[in-house]
């Protein structure tokens, strides 16, 4: 397993917010709301491309295709740890917190196993045992196995790093000269869903692109269930992937190689501000509740959740437990 450094971490902001963002972040945030618009339409029809209009079919990749398995072929060992491209320092009471190594394959894991509903000799069919339309699954693919990776502790951590100007143009960098996707985990499993969302309109507003929250404590806006929290700031760089799969050999050509180590994130960092303003809480709330009066049909927007979900929907209401299509706060 290919070691990857600790960065190491700062000292603690002042306990009264004395961080300010520049003139960039404050003029800069409707301009990169109304990139994100633009960005996150387009997004919008590439999914309903591969998914209802030219649906991408079953089996598309073997079995032991690295997307399906997580193992990069020239090591024969889990690709994700070797694309860990950035992990904060523990703090000295975090020991109990579980490891980075345990957070990252768990999380690989469970992605390449959404993967693996859509391979096979049998296509199964939506309901039970595979939700997702192939396409979406495929999605996941290249989600967990060509994405750059970045672990923090919680919340408060992550905000202090990407709200740190040097960090954040690392983001941009990466991005910029990887086209890859960037997939963010933490540590701790306990989290409220208000402070989730908090997080990742954070950096919808820091960012021109779109970020989802998946964790285990119940849907946070659009995102679903997962081992750990893990937020996708997503670049759109999925897309050259998925549809890489359509064409002649394109299940080998999406097997990129792992991200060189020592190339991104080689600063100290983590000197931002540990709090969210107001505009971000603001488009927190203004998404909650958009969700919220969609009903039934809650943060689920390529598939129809009453239906994909039905078998779920009737236990619930036959022992009396109450629909929860988003996690309230």
């Amino acid at each position: 397993m290919t070691a990857r450094p600790i960065h190491p971490r700062p000292p603690e902001p002042p306990t009264r917010p004395r961080h300010r963002d520049g003139v960039g972040y404050w003029l800069g945030l409707p301009f990169r709301w109304l990139y994100q618009m633009g960005h996150n339409g387009r997004g919008i029809v590439r999914v309903l491309d591969i998914t209802r209009f030219r649906p991408l079919p079953h089996g598309l990749l073997s079995p032991d295709h690295p997307w399906v398995t997580g193992i990069n072929p020239a090591t024969g060992r889990y690709v994700w740890h070797e694309n860990v491209i950035f992990r904060s320092a523990r703090g000295m009471d975090e020991d109990s917190l579980p490891m980075d190594d345990f957070v990252v394959t768990k999380t690989g894991q469970f992605l390449a196993g959404r993967v693996a509903l859509s391979v096979g000799p049998e296509e199964l069919p939506v309901g039970p045992r595979r939700r997702m339309p192939h396409g979406i699954n495929y999605i996941h693919g290249t989600s967990h196995y060509n994405s750059g990776v970045l672990v923090f502790t919680d919340f408060p951590d992550a905000l202090a790093h990407f709200t740190d100007r040097r960090f954040r143009a690392e983001v941009f960098r990466f991005v910029r000269e990887e086209n890859r996707e960037v997939l963010i985990l933490f540590r701790t499993r306990n989290y409220h869903p208000r402070e989730y969302a908090y997080f990742v309109c954070c950096l919808r507003t820091l960012f021109p692109w779109f970020c989802n929250a998946n964790g285990p404590r119940g849907r946070v806006l659009w995102g679903n269930a997962a081992p750990f929290a893990a937020a996708n700031l997503i670049t759109g760089r999925w897309a050259a992937d998925v549809y890489a799969l359509k064409q002649p050999g394109g299940a080998e050509a999406v097997i990129r190689p792992p991200i060189t180590p020592g190339t991104y994130f080689q600063g100290e960092y983590g000197g931002g501000r540990r709090f969210v303003r107001w505009p971000e809480k603001l488009l927190a709330w203004a998404t909650y509740w958009r969700i919220r009066l969609r009903g039934g049909k809650g943060g689920m927007f390529f598939v129809d959740r009453t239906r994909v979900y039905a078998d779920q929907l009737d236990r619930r209401q036959r022992n009396g437990i109450p629909d929860e299509p988003i996690a309230k706060w």
